[in-house]
């Protein structure tokens, strides 16, 4: 009885020596992107002109450059990188603990304190790093360049399946993103109450979207809605994806309805960067 279970120990022990070795990347998954709203917290929109033949390429170079230096940032709460599928925007999400954090991160690289001489580096290293274009050819830079808009906002609301939480995941994700722009703030206010009515319709879209995050602009009279619908690889054709749609006609017949531009397009998620954990700390 002793040696059938020293032999049974070692067909088990054979087996576990020739199991095999768990992935490199299996401790590395990244925490997405999660909004609450009437935290405190304010999130950042930085869109950019891409061309759909490097737009891959810039997009990895942006990421690539910055993980490391956002991670330590006092105030930072984490950033998303977009794609859009018609290759022509890429977008970054940044999320701060309050709009204070974001002034003095802005304040440093400006005035040289704190760590803008690491941002200095990163960003150096940003534009005049780049991509070899083939085997063999020659290293060319691509880089996201400016971006064309920047806009602050607050975090209006959030809308979730009951037991979900509200975030973006690190990659696949596909998410509309609707920046909206009118004339002034009393404008501004009637587009977020139209904006909050479409949310209300979001049970009875079919698919309904995972997350839909409500922006509100700050300085600016802009209102941004970001809606997440899943993987993108739920998606045969991104013309499936159901939109919202805003009703911004007025009670008052004889009151105009809120005029407004947007700058919608579908994106998938990219990469999502999160501060570096401080172990130890409670």
């Amino acid at each position: 009885m002793i040696k059938g279970l020293a032999k049974f120990l070692g067909l088990c022990l054979l087996g576990l020596l020739l199991l095999p070795a768990a992935p490199g990347w299996a401790d590395k998954a990244v925490e997405p992107l999660v909004f609450e709203a009437n935290g405190g917290a304010i999130a950042v929109l930085s869109f950019y002109e891409t061309d759909p033949a490097t737009q891959a390429d810039a997009v990895k170079s942006f990421y690539k450059t910055t993980k490391s230096f956002y991670k330590t940032i006092p105030g930072f709460l984490g950033l998303a990188l977009f794609s859009s599928v018609d290759g022509v925007r890429a977008v970054e999400l940044s999320q701060w603990t309050d709009q204070a954090s974001y002034d003095a991160f802005q304040s440093s690289l400006v005035s040289g304190d704190g760590d803008s001489k690491d941002y200095e580096k990163y960003y150096e290293q940003y534009t005049q790093g780049g991509f070899k274009s083939g085997q063999g050819q020659a290293k060319t830079s691509v880089s996201l360049a400016d971006p064309s808009l920047t806009t602050v906002f607050t975090i209006a609301e959030v809308v979730s399946p009951p037991g979900m939480v509200s975030a973006i995941p690190g990659s696949t994700a596909l998410v509309q993103i609707s920046d909206m722009a009118t004339d002034t703030p009393e404008q501004q206010a009637n587009l977020l109450t139209a904006a909050q009515a479409a949310l209300a319709t979001i049970p009875q879209l079919y698919p309904a979207p995972r997350t839909a995050i409500l922006l509100k602009g700050i300085d600016t009279p802009h209102v941004a809605l970001l809606t997440h619908w899943g993987s993108a690889a739920e998606f045969s054709d991104p013309g499936q994806v159901p939109q919202l749609v805003l009703d911004t006609a007025q009670p008052d017949e004889e009151a105009e309805a809120v005029a407004f531009t947007t700058e919608s397009h579908l994106y998938q998620a990219i990469k999502v960067i999160t501060p570096k954990a401080e172990y130890g700390k409670g």
